[in-house]
C-alpha cells in the first residue's frame, strides 16, 4: 500500500502561467476513468487529516481538504467557475475560477487524476524504499474478493477467541510436553520429507494472504489481487488491500492482523491432521509457522509489523518520513512540514521508529558492502555444490532427492542475485541523489564525482586487503 502526498498549498494561489498541457479552458474538466474517491483518512496521525484518492493503476494520492473538495466537484459538466462556487460553499472560504484552473493544471493533471486532450503523459508513480518488485498475479481481484466473502465468518469474535485458546493449548502440549525431537529425527532419516515441510510452508504463506483479504472484506472494504513478487532477495506473497485505507483504525488493524490469524487457523488444521496420521513432520511445520509469524511482526521492513505500526500511528508510509525526520532532527532551521503536520503522539512514535530503523539498515547494508565479494563467493561455492548434487541424484534416478537439491540451488541463486540487486539499487539511489543535489552546479558535481570515486577505491582496497577476491 503506497500513498503519494499532493499538497496544493495554502493561502492565495500565486498568479503564474498555467503549465503546458493544461486542460482546455473551454472544456469542463473530467476525472480520468477509474479514479475513485476514498474519503478522509480516518484516525490519522495528522493535525489536519488528509483525504485519499485512488488512481486506476492502484496508486493512492494523499490530498489536502481543499484539493479533495475540488476533485469531488469535477463531474465532466461543471466549468471551473461552477466548481469554485461549490467548493467555496463547502469550505466556507472564497475560491476563484482562476485558482481552480491552477489546481487543475498544476496538481490534478500531473497526478493523472484529470484528463486533457492537449497532452498525454504517464503520471508519476511512487518508488518506495524496500518495496516489493517483479509482481505477478496468483489470484485475481474478483476471486480474492469471493474467497474473502466466503471466509468472512471466521472473523466473528467467538470463533476468534476459540481459535486463539485452542492454539495456546496446542503450543503448551507441543513445546512443554511432546517436543519436536520426533519430527527432527524423521527429517534426518528421510531428507525428502523436506519437500513436505516446504510445500506446507508455502501453503501456509498463501493462506496467510487470504487472511488479509478476508479481514479487508470483513471491515467493508474490497480486497485487490493476491500475488507473488520479490521482496529484498526472496519470493514473497502479497495482497493488495489498498481499499482498507477507507476503513477506521480498527478495520485497518484487522486487515493487518488477518494474515497472522489465518496462520493460527492453519496450525490448528495441522494439529488435527497430526492427530489423524501421527506424522511428526507436521509438528515441525507448526513450529516453523510460529517463526514465520514472529518474522512477520518485525516493523523494520515491509512485513505485517510495519503496517501494524503504521496504522497505529495513523501515518500511511513510515519510510517516507525517514528523511524529513532526520532533517528536522539535525537542522536548527525551519522544520519539515511533513513532520510538524503530525500529531504529537504520532510524531513521537514515528521518530522512535526512525531512530531504530536507521542504525539497523545502516549496519545491514554496511556489512553487505564490506563483505560483498566474500558473501557471494560462499554463495557461489554452495550453489555449485548443490548443482553437482542435483546432477548426481538425477544420474542415479533419485528424483525426490534431486528435487530437494534443486530447491537448495534455486534458493542460493536467488540469494546471489538478490545481493547484487540490493547493492545495484543502493548505488543507483545514491547516484540519483548526488546528481539531483549537484544539478546545475559544476562545483558540486565535481565534489560528487570525486567522493564517489574515492568511496569505490576505498572499498576495493578493503576487499583486496581482506583477500576477498581470491578463492572463487
Amino acid at each position: 500500500m503506497t500513498v503519494a502526498p499532493a499538497h496544493p498549498g495554502t493561502g492565495r494561489t500565486p498568479a503564474v502561467p498555467l503549465p503546458a498541457g493544461a486542460p482546455d479552458p473551454a472544456e469542463p474538466p473530467r476525472l480520468a476513468d477509474g479514479v475513485e474517491l476514498l474519503g478522509e483518512y480516518q484516525d490519522s496521525g495528522y493535525r489536519q487529516p488528509p483525504s485519499l484518492v485512488r488512481r486506476p493503476d492502484g496508486q493512492v494520492i494523499q490530498m489536502s481538504p481543499l484539493l479533495y473538495r475540488v476533485t469531488c466537484r469535477i463531474d465532466g459538466t461543471r466549468d471551473p467557475a461552477a466548481i469554485a462556487k461549490l467548493v467555496s460553499d463547502d469550505l466556507g472560504r472564497s475560491l476563484s475560477a482562476d485558482q481552480v484552473r491552477y489546481l487543475l493544471a498544476a496538481k490534478l493533471l500531473p497526478l493523472g487524476l484529470v484528463t486533457s486532450t492537449r497532452t498525454r503523459t504517464d503520471p508519476p508513480k511512487a518508488n518506495p524504499l524496500l518495496a516489493l518488485r517483479a509482481r505477478g498475479t496468483l489470484l485475481p481481484e474478483r476471486a480474492a474478493n469471493a474467497a474473502g466473502a466466503f471466509l468472512r465468518p471466521l472473523f466473528r469474535l467467538p470463533l476468534v477467541v476459540a481459535v486463539v485458546g485452542c492454539v495456546l493449548a496446542v503450543d503448551y502440549w507441543l513445546f512443554a510436553v511432546h517436543g519436536l525431537g520426533g519430527g527432527i529425527q524423521q527429517l534426518l532419516r528421510d531428507p525428502v520429507d523436506l519437500l513436505i515441510v516446504l510445500g506446507l510452508s508455502v501453503i501456509s504463506a498463501a493462506f496467510h494472504e487470504c487472511g488479509h483479504a478476508t479481514g479487508c472484506r470483513y471491515g467493508g472494504a474490497r480486497s485487490g489481487l493476491i500475488g507473488v513478487g520479490i521482496y529484498l532477495i526472496w519470493p514473497s506473497f502479497f495482497t493488495n488491500v489498498t481499499d482498507s485505507y477507507r476503513l477506521s483504525r480498527a478495520g485497518r488493524l484487522r486487515t493487518d492482523l488477518g494474515g497472522l490469524y489465518f496462520n493460527l487457523i492453519f496450525m490448528l488444521a495441522l494439529a488435527g491432521l497430526y492427530a489423524a496420521t501421527s506424522a511428526e513432520v507436521l509438528l515441525l511445520v507448526i513450529a516453523i509457522t510460529h517463526l514465520e509469524m514472529l518474522e512477520q511482526l518485525l516493523p523494520f521492513v515491509r512485513f505485517d509489523g510495519y503496517f501494524i505500526l503504521s496504522d497505529m500511528a495513523g501515518v500511511p508510509d513510515l519510510f517516507a518520513r525517514v528523511v524529513p525526520i532526520l532533517r528536522s532532527t539535525l537542522s536548527r532551521g525551519r522544520r519539515d512540514p511533513r513532520v510538524t503536520g503530525l500529531r504529537r503522539r504520532a510524531r513521537i512514535l514515528v521518530t522512535g521508529w526512525v531512530l531504530c530503523v536507521i542504525p539497523l539498515l545502516a549496519a545491514s547494508l554496511g556489512y553487505l558492502l564490506l563483505k560483498f565479494p566474500e558473501i557471494n563467493r560462499a554463495l557461489w561455492r554452495s550453489g555449485s555444490r548443490e548443482a553437482h548434487l542435483t546432477s548426481a541424484a538425477l544420474s542415479g534416478h533419485r528424483y525426490a532427492m534431486a528435487t530437494v537439491d534443486a530447491i537448495g540451488f534455486a534458493l542460493l541463486a536467488l540469494s546471489l542475485a538478490g545481493s547484487l540487486y540490493i547493492v545495484a539499487g543502493l548505488v543507483r539511489r545514491l547516484t540519483t541523489a548526488g546528481l539531483r543535489w549537484s544539478a546545475g552546479r559544476p562545483a558540486r558535481r565535481l565534489l560528487v564525482a570525486v567522493a564517489g570515486l574515492a568511496c569505490m577505491a576505498a572499498l576495493a582496497s578493503f576487499w583486496a586487503a581482506q583477500g576477498q577476491f581470491h578463492g572463487w
